[in-house]
């Protein structure tokens, strides 16, 4: 059994080295133990001093690769651009703040391979969360159901299992998003596709403050990558996405460029060209608010 974890990264500080070298480790023993291969790595597309440097502490003890992006993509478009340095038969994502212990990670693996799923969609118990949050969540999971027919009970877990089949037809060739909704695009697609999923119930000990991101602006991203994914789906299977670089691929273990980072956009035409531009408007207006 082989896989890969990616994490993708943005300001975690130098308390970024501390946990991923505790995961590292719990990981390690559980290798030694029950006989497979995995690796770590870390991308981020944010410059931040202390998580850069911790990130090349990890690279340079063996404990994780570590590359930077030199442009702005946002958290799905790390992930994509990371895929082509990975070499896993499976495809862990897991947040920065390491919300699951090694063994749970381990664990859900393991169950994706003996059920030959293509997704695992961890669904999170003993979640802290304040209650405006919770409500949010309930409000945006109806909203996932009420559009897409899922049958989750949870679309926003920072924490999936795939097949590296199933990461290359979804993650590469048709996510669209890479803000709120990028998780629940790949549950989404998943599903569109045919593709084997089933869920778990997991332990979620999440290592974060509350999110400083305003409920109303949250919300309205939120259900505008909600309604553009509706309307690419109501077009079938497929997406046209377009690819084109926009920047470099920095291995941090050594500091040098390994490839070319890239992004992708929707190719469409005509009345979805005109919905979809009204929607990306609406997101970047929204994303990019500021409170006077």
């Amino acid at each position: 059994m082989r896989f890969s974890v990616i994490v993708p990264v943005a300001r975690e500080g130098e308390s970024l080295y501390d946990r991923i070298s505790l995961f590292a480790s719990e990981l390690g023993h559980l290798a030694v133990r029950h006989g497979f291969f995995y690796e770590i790595l870390c991308v981020s597309d944010v410059y931040d001093r202390p998580t850069v440097w911790a990130m090349m502490r990890l690279a340079k003890r063996g404990l994780s690769k570590a590359l930077f992006l030199t442009a702005r993509v946002g958290k799905g478009g790390s992930i994509k651009n990371a895929m082509p340095y990975s070499m896993g038969d499976y495809i862990v994502l897991l947040d920065a703040d390491m919300p699951v212990s090694a063994e749970v990670v381990y664990r859900a693996v393991l169950l994706t391979v003996r059920s030959s799923l293509d997704v695992l969609v961890p669904t999170r118990a003993r979640r802290g969360h304040g209650v405006l949050r919770q409500l949010l969540s309930v409000a945006y999971n109806s909203v996932v159901n009420l559009l897409f027919r899922t049958g989750y009970r949870d679309h926003q877990a920072g924490f999936k299992v795939l097949s590296r089949r199933a990461a290359l037809v979804i993650l590469v060739g048709m996510t669209r998003t890479d803000g709120f909704a990028y998780d629940t695009e790949i549950i989404v697609w998943a599903k569109k596709h045919g593709l084997r999923h089933g869920t778990v119930n997991i332990a979620w000990n999440e290592n974060r403050e509350e999110s400083t991101i305003a409920p109303l602006r949250a919300l309205l991203t939120m259900l505008a990558d909600l309604l553009v994914l509706r309307l690419l789906t109501l077009a079938g299977k497929h997406v046209a996405l377009r690819r084109y670089g926009v920047g470099r691929v920095i291995n941090l273990g050594n500091v040098h460029a390994v490839g070319r980072e890239f992004t992708t956009a929707i190719n469409v035409s005509g009345w979805k060209r005109f919905v979809v531009g009204v929607f990306r408007k609406l997101y970047v207006a929204v994303a990019l608010y500021k409170r006077g």
